[in-house]
């Protein structure tokens, strides 16, 4: 600073401009995220000061294990007073419970328009009252599945309970599926729910959508440092035998909780978009190889073929109702019915209905 007034100006004006900057962004990043939350709750009600940023965080651990907590919604996720997608249950009519992982929680359809949902539609509208009860959560493995029909949703009485797999989660490289650990202390969720941004987490994935190239690059850079950290020659490039015989040994123990529960179990195969002469893309591949980096993506895909064998096998043997998603999208293509490696569109979730009706009608006892 000195006497002289145009020295002072001259030097605090790039001041103030950068001051007068960073005021102007913060309001833009304010106004965007009021935005978010704004639009979120006209249209989901979603309220305006809630921290969730994805349906996961709905999820508690309880003296039953992982689930999510009843009564509770976030965008088109809701759930009833039981802790399952659908309707409240309606006692004195058939009930099928359908259970899995993200493919049948539905993560890309349209509201209401998850295989399940729309399974309970086609049911309603061929003359077949029943409950149809979605307990699918993301995430959920098949051990944590047989401990959730075991210790929470026997109580619900099932008359059938129909499984869909996700065998890749037996290709983690942390080791094979586990049951969670159940918590006697009393519910509460999984992680501490902190504020963050919803307009942040907005523009990330619509920049991915904007810029594939972009996000396919970063996807590479990722899988490659994960890739990195693996123990040397520990990368899945063949068939893991015994990855395969846990996956079925598994299964079989869940097909007998089934039947302990009193219900008829319904096993389904796993499709997914690499399945037909029009598959997904080469990027879609990467992608799931991004959440089991231990697998290439030639593993993925013949893993998920030999693991609906081992439950066509599994079936037979127990005299099991097979749905075969696997063979019913074989030579479709694969852009029509999912949205990205296995997660249906509305279109696949409705052909995946329709796979299931006929078994399902069959096992509730509608004629």
């Amino acid at each position: 600073m000195t006497d002289d007034p145009s020295e002072n100006q001259a030097s605090v004006g790039p001041v103030r401009r950068l001051a007068a900057g960073v005021v102007l962004l913060i309001l833009i990043l304010v106004t965007a995220e009021v935005a978010v939350r704004v639009e979120e709750w006209f249209r989901w009600r979603t309220p305006i000061g809630s921290p969730l940023q994805v349906a996961t965080d709905l999820a508690i651990r309880d003296a039953t294990g992982i689930h999510p907590a009843p009564n509770t919604a976030f965008r088109k996720w809701r759930f009833n007073s039981v802790g399952t997608r659908g309707a409240e249950p309606v006692d004195g009519v058939p009930r099928l419970i359908v259970t899995g992982a993200s493919e049948s929680f539905g993560l890309y359809e349209s509201p209401e328009r998850e295989y399940p949902k729309q399974l309970a539609d086609s049911l309603h509208a061929s003359g077949c009252r029943a409950d149809v009860l979605n307990a699918a959560f993301p995430g959920m493995s098949l051990p944590t599945v047989e401990q959730d029909l075991r210790l929470r949703l026997a109580a619900l009485h099932p008359t059938a309970v129909l499984y869909y797999p996700t065998p890749p989660q037996y290709l983690d490289g942390d080791g094979l599926p586990q049951p969670a650990r159940p918590d006697s202390t009393g519910s509460g969720p999984l992680r501490p729910l902190r504020p963050s941004s919803r307009f942040a987490a907005r523009a990330a994935n619509q920049l991915k959508t904007m810029l594939p190239p972009l996000a396919d690059f970063l996807r590479r850079r990722e899988i490659a440092a994960l890739r990195r950290e693996l123990p040397v020659d520990s990368l899945f490039t063949t068939l893991p035998a015994a990855r395969l015989d846990a996956f079925e040994h598994d299964l079989r123990r869940l097909v007998g909780t089934v039947r302990q529960i009193g219900a008829t179990p319904l096993l389904a195969t796993h499709a997914n978009g690499f399945l037909s002469t029009t598959p997904m893309p080469a990027s879609v591949l990467r992608a799931w190889e991004r959440f089991y980096p231990r697998a290439t993506g030639a593993t993925l895909v013949a893993f998920d073929s030999a693991a609906s064998a081992r439950v066509r096998q599994v079936g037979a043997d127990s005299a099991v109702t097979i749905v075969d998603p696997w063979q019913a999208f074989h030579g479709h293509p694969a852009p029509t019915y999912f949205a990205d490696f296995s997660h249906f569109t509305d279109a696949g979730a409705a052909k995946m209905a329709s796979e299931i009706l006929p078994g399902a009608r069959t096992a509730l006892g509608c004629r």
